[in-house]
């Protein structure tokens, strides 16, 4: 509005730039006005005067690539909330309650929650055959927690869609409207295109992380010496392999695990504690095949090819052994 004023006294007529001698200490009050009211809150999408709700719902479907059912995305993208407003606004104006025409999104959002949570896990399961099944849950509770589901949402432009008392929803709010969006694309276009939408949307955040950064295990070296007595072989050896800057504070101490003579882990730290710990997790990566070298997540054209088994389990912790990791991972490879 301050610049739309500039122009309008600067260049009143064309051809003739006047400037008025009023304009910049106008200019500058107005600045620090601004800057001591602060900035403007948040506004809906809606406020604007060219919002059209329906044509908004057209374009996000053919964003996503998604033929979704109109009047169920409508409810999925309703909170609770915007319907018990829109209840006491009724109930002020002296109407009747019953008349809110509104549905809100539970439960689409608890069905779609469901069937999220089942197929990230068979996804992990099958793609992660090695990996116990206490760290398949691990990356799963990750990729169906509030903030990643939010980051999705919000993303994918679900912000200006959605129906609430409050804005900018909160994380939550984002989380629990995705959740009905996946239950709104099974029951507008299937089982399998649900999963594909999990599969491109949410387990895609796991490109470029860590398994062993979202699954922490607690006593590395504890779990490590069970496994190895489970299969009969000897427990790990600690060797020093090289150290640096001993007696400083920029120390560095590399160690080896051996067992049966063979090296099966390396770690590094700033004491031989630490890097022992950080050798006992090497280890851990090599035994559940975790590490740099395991083969990248079948997303896109091989994602779509998965044969997905629902019903499956990976060993436990408890019971883990490379025997049973090798079984698990033969059924599974005849279905990648």
């Amino acid at each position: 509005m301050v610049f739309s004023l500039f122009r309008q006294v600067c260049f009143r007529s064309e051809g003739c730039r006047k400037i008025h001698r009023w304009v910049a200490p106008t200019l500058n009050e107005l600045r620090k006005r601004r800057k001591m009211v602060g900035p403007e809150p948040p506004s809906h999408r809606s406020t604007y005067l060219n919002w059209n709700y329906g044509a908004e719902l057209y374009a996000f479907g053919k964003r996503l690539k998604e033929d979704f059912d109109e009047d169920l995305l409508k409810v999925a993208l309703t909170q609770s909330s915007y319907v018990d407003l829109e209840t006491r606004k009724r109930q002020q104006l002296g109407l009747s309650g019953e008349l809110v025409n509104l549905q809100d999104n539970s439960f689409l959002a608890q069905h779609g929650e469901q069937l999220m949570t089942t197929y990230i896990k068979a996804y992990l399961r099958l793609t992660h055959p090695f990996l116990p099944e206490e760290g398949i849950l691990a990356v799963q509770e990750h990729l169906t927690s509030d903030d990643l589901l939010s980051h999705v949402s919000f993303n994918i432009g679900t912000s200006d869609l959605i129906l609430c008392a409050d804005f900018p929803p909160s994380k939550s709010t984002l989380a629990n409207t995705l959740k009905a969006i996946v239950g709104v694309v099974e029951k507008s276009s299937g089982l399998h295109s649900a999963q594909i939408f999990v599969q491109d949307f949410v387990i895609t955040q796991l490109i470029g992380k860590d398994v062993k950064e979202i699954w922490t295990i607690l006593n590395p070296m504890g779990l490590l010496r069970d496994i190895l007595s489970r299969e009969g072989r000897t427990l790990p050896e600690s060797r020093l392999i090289r150290q640096s800057g001993q007696n400083t504070i920029m120390a560095v101490f590399n160690v080896g695990l051996y067992c049966d003579k063979h090296l099966i882990g390396l770690g590094v730290g700033e004491t031989i504690v630490i890097a022992v710990e950080m050798a006992a997790r090497d280890a851990l990566k090599r035994l559940f095949r975790t590490n740099e070298r395991a083969p990248p997540l079948p997303f896109g054209r091989r994602g779509r090819q998965l044969n997905v088994p629902l019903d499956t389990t990976n060993p436990s912790v408890t019971e883990w052994t490379t025997e049973l990791a090798t079984q698990n991972y033969k059924r599974n490879h005849k279905l990648i």
